[in-house]
């Protein structure tokens, strides 16, 4: 990510379109918004079009702005997103989703910085850059037809992909802290930190959501945690539902025995240490769990070793 970032500061000044690849949830907005931060037109506005949102007619009428009359109910005259973003920053959310017949009058305005309003015929020339983002392979589109090759290869002309964050593990505890730490300053809870087991789980999980997935991870938290740590219990139950969690930032893999033992502390965690609760999630009796219990030491709030 920090190589990542270091490219996205070196193009940033540039006037070249900016392509945004990645999983929804990876952090593509943020990345276009860093992008006009630090470009020189950042003092200039950030205008957002969401693609998948609107329909063929209101899309063309949101991106190029139509005249008085262009359509039934275009009762005067009104500017689209390209002048909205003139000296700033245009990003195209999910531009994959864009209509063939757009797609033709986008390509025009990335190659020659000019076109005009919806039933218009003067032409506006602009001086914006564009930046957008996919959350599927465009390749693969271009291949089955579904998009543009030449428009492709006009808004790719710097590709920047943005790994999932299950490839990126050691973001996962600085991001959960960072949000915690925004939700804290808001006043929204008075918790200054993750306990060890919780940290463990946050790290382990493949986080299929991404980055917007930990967020809201992270904000269920402060509603069911109490004091300064928020430990498992406060988590969403789904963490610990893959193995790999349980063994997060260890040095091997652990045996079978561990794995045991570390889920009936979770199940005990989450359950608030009733014995009634934890059994019947684990599907053994209230003895079995005992037994189990006495066999690894396991006591009551006690922490996985």
């Amino acid at each position: 990510m920090r190589e990542l970032l270091a490219e996205a500061r070196r193009v940033a000044a540039a006037r070249s379109p900016v392509l945004l690849e990645g999983e929804s949830g990876a952090g593509k907005d943020l990345f276009a918004r860093f992008l006009h931060a630090h470009s020189g037109r950042a003092a200039g506005p950030f205008v957002t079009l969401h693609c998948p949102s609107l329909p063929f007619e209101l899309a063309e009428s949101e991106l190029f702005g139509h005249e008085r009359g262009a359509f039934t109910d275009a009762r005067e005259a009104k500017p689209g997103r390209l002048e909205a973003a003139e000296g700033g920053t245009l990003y195209l959310d999910q531009v994959q989703d864009l209509e063939p017949a757009l797609q033709a009058k986008l390509l025009r305005v990335v190659e020659e910085r000019r076109f005009e309003r919806l039933g218009g015929t003067r032409t506006v020339q602009l001086d914006l850059r564009i930046v957008a983002s996919a959350n599927v392979d465009l390749r693969q589109a271009v291949a089955a037809g579904r998009f543009r090759e030449d428009l492709f290869h006009r808004l790719a002309v710097v590709p920047l992909r943005l790994p999932p964050l299950r490839e990126r593990r050691d973001d996962v505890l600085p991001l959960a802290r960072a949000f915690l730490g925004a939700l804290r300053d808001r006043g929204r809870t008075a918790a200054t930190g993750f306990d060890a087991e919780a940290e463990a789980l946050l790290r382990g999980y493949s986080w299929p959501g991404n980055v917007r997935e930990l967020k809201a991870a992270v904000e269920r938290a402060v509603l069911y945690a109490h004091g300064e740590t928020i430990g498992t219990a406060a988590l969403p139950a789904t963490l610990p539902l893959q193995p790999q969690a349980l063994w997060a930032g260890r040095d091997a893999r652990p045996t079978l025995k561990q794995l045991e033992q570390a889920y009936i502390r979770h199940v005990l965690a989450v359950e608030g240490g009733s014995q009634t609760r934890a059994a019947a999630v684990l599907g053994i009796s209230r003895k079995a769990l005992w037994e189990k219990r006495r066999r690894y030491g396991i006591g009551p709030g006690e922490k996985e070793q």
